[in-house]
């Protein structure tokens, strides 16, 4: 159908070719885009840029200059950036009486810091019309105990994104938040693994079972393509569970 035809993409997180970022790379190159794939592993990155007949860059965005460089390398090779997503995230949950400064700031230049300079970079390079998103998640929402950390910085992202689509109106760009629930990727393969948390979790869903990355993907695509007309917003592909709760502990694990 080529919905993104002729249009370069940047998408940062795509070390991981089976993660978010790398199905999000291969749907948008599916889709006719030409697309630059990011993230810290060289290795990975060669190989998935070979496969979409892209162009891979090693960004990590908790360096200096990295995300900015990312994005010349984008509009040098191509001319131009119509789209840009930021898949990019740690998982590593813990209590509130175990948070050390040095994990919150490690958080903090992952989830929060490193996006809002994405964003930044992004609208900074792009003409009229461009596309940014950055993944956040449905658990903002809810009082998901033992991801303060992770839940603290993506809700941070979320309030940004809004301020931006407001600040870049006058480009007229579509500023959006794609919130995914819990999907099997491998930053939390470790709780597929689990009969107990993915059991628990689904019985949460409206829709009967939790969001795959292709599910997310999608999402991903409608977002970047011209059929999306929103703008500072969130867009959940989260099976509804943001309508409900999460599972205790007891619930998931037995504890």
């Amino acid at each position: 159908m080529a919905r993104l035809k002729n249009k370069v993409a940047v998408v940062l997180g795509a070390s991981s070719i089976e993660g978010l970022g790398g199905v999000i790379a291969k749907t948008y190159a599916n889709e006719g885009a030409n697309v630059v794939v990011s993230g810290r592993r060289q290795e990975p990155l060669d190989q998935l840029a070979k496969d979409i007949n892209g162009t891979a860059q090693v960004c990590d965005i908790t360096k200096d200059g990295d995300v900015e460089n990312l994005f010349k390398v984008a509009k040098d090779t191509y001319g131009k950036v119509d789209i840009a997503i930021n898949t990019t995230g740690i998982y590593e949950p813990g209590p509130l009486n175990e948070l050390s400064r040095d994990h919150l700031r490690k958080y903090s230049e992952v989830s929060f810091i490193g996006p809002v300079i994405f964003i930044r970079e992004a609208a900074e390079i792009m003409e009229e019309g461009g596309s940014i998103i950055s993944t956040t998640s449905v658990t903002v929402e809810l009082s998901a105990v033992g991801l303060a950390g992770y839940v603290g910085t993506k809700a941070g992202t979320d309030k940004v994104i809004q301020v931006a689509a407001k600040e870049y109106q006058h480009k007229r760009l579509k500023i959006n938040s794609l919130s995914p629930g819990l999907v099997d990727t491998p930053m939390t393969g470790g709780l597929f693994e689990m009969e107990g948390p993915i059991k628990a979790m689904t019985k949460e869903s409206p829709l009967g079972r939790l969001a795959d990355v292709n599910d997310v993907a999608n999402a991903a695509l409608w977002l970047a393509s011209d059929e999306c007309f929103t703008t500072g917003d969130f867009i959940r592909v989260g099976a509804g569970i943001h309508l409900n709760r999460l599972p205790t502990a007891e619930e998931m694990y037995g504890l």
